[in-house]
């Protein structure tokens, strides 16, 4: 006889850079269980490999997971471990002044459904020069997985990445290899270069500020935790 099968409730939420409205259930225990062998090896792209991974299984709504940006993996997962887990985080805090004499660490519990995504959403279009212009995409976890640790070019490799096409008054050209981009970007100037790197420094980010008041000392204290991997730790 085989056993009852269970039947996992769906939720609904949007995905930031889109608002596009989708479906999703909470992880279950063998997508947990994936999640936390990542964490205990504390490899960045198995962590970001996992997360995608239970994403992929966990959203009902059809929907690429690898056309989104990073900012819209962190808020979904974050919304489907409120889900999954509950919805409170809880945190020990010490001083965010490393100098402080007092060392409490004091009990924070932060809502996860009060976290967003701080930051306006860019059609990615930018004029270099009056007459060529480049359009780019924000990156997403397949491009930040792919940069090599090593190299000291990551930027500029994340930017032929995330390039969608070059254009003009007459003509849009999205026909090229990711190594006709490197070299055409290479023609940039410095100025030019710093207007598509300004795009990437002013991405949207899941972001929260916490504010408390030690008990132990009465100083009030903040602080801003950027990134899904802080709200893990």
């Amino acid at each position: 006889m085989s056993l009852p099968q269970l039947t996992a409730p769906e939720f609904v939420t949007k995905v930031p850079s889109t608002g596009k409205e989708i479906k999703y259930r909470p992880f279950l225990v063998r997508e947990e269980k994936i999640l936390l062998m990542a964490l205990e090896g504390g490899d960045e792209k198995e962590i970001g490999n996992a997360i995608t991974n239970i994403l992929s299984s966990c959203i009902i709504s059809k929907i690429d997971i690898d056309s989104l940006a990073t900012f819209d993996v962190e808020y979904l997962f974050l919304k489907l471990r409120s889900k999954s887990v509950g919805e409170v985080i809880e945190l020990k805090l010490a001083h965010s002044d490393k100098e402080s004499v007092c060392k409490h660490r004091t009990d924070v519990v932060i809502n996860i459904d009060e976290i967003n995504v701080g930051g306006d959403i860019s059609d990615g279009k930018i004029d270099l020069n009056g007459e060529l212009g480049i359009k780019l995409r924000y990156a997403g976890m397949n491009d930040v997985n792919s940069l090599d640790t090593n190299s000291t070019s990551q930027l500029f490799e994340l930017v032929v990445s995330c390039v969608e096409y070059i254009y003009d008054a007459s003509e849009v050209y999205d026909d090229f290899t990711r190594d006709e981009m490197s070299k055409w970007l290479e023609q940039l100037d410095t100025a030019q270069f710093k207007m598509i790197t300004d795009f990437f420094q002013a991405a949207p980010k899941l972001s929260h500020t916490i504010e408390w008041t030690c008990p132990e000392c009465g100083e009030k204290d903040s602080l801003v935790l950027e990134g899904m991997q802080s709200f893990f730790m």
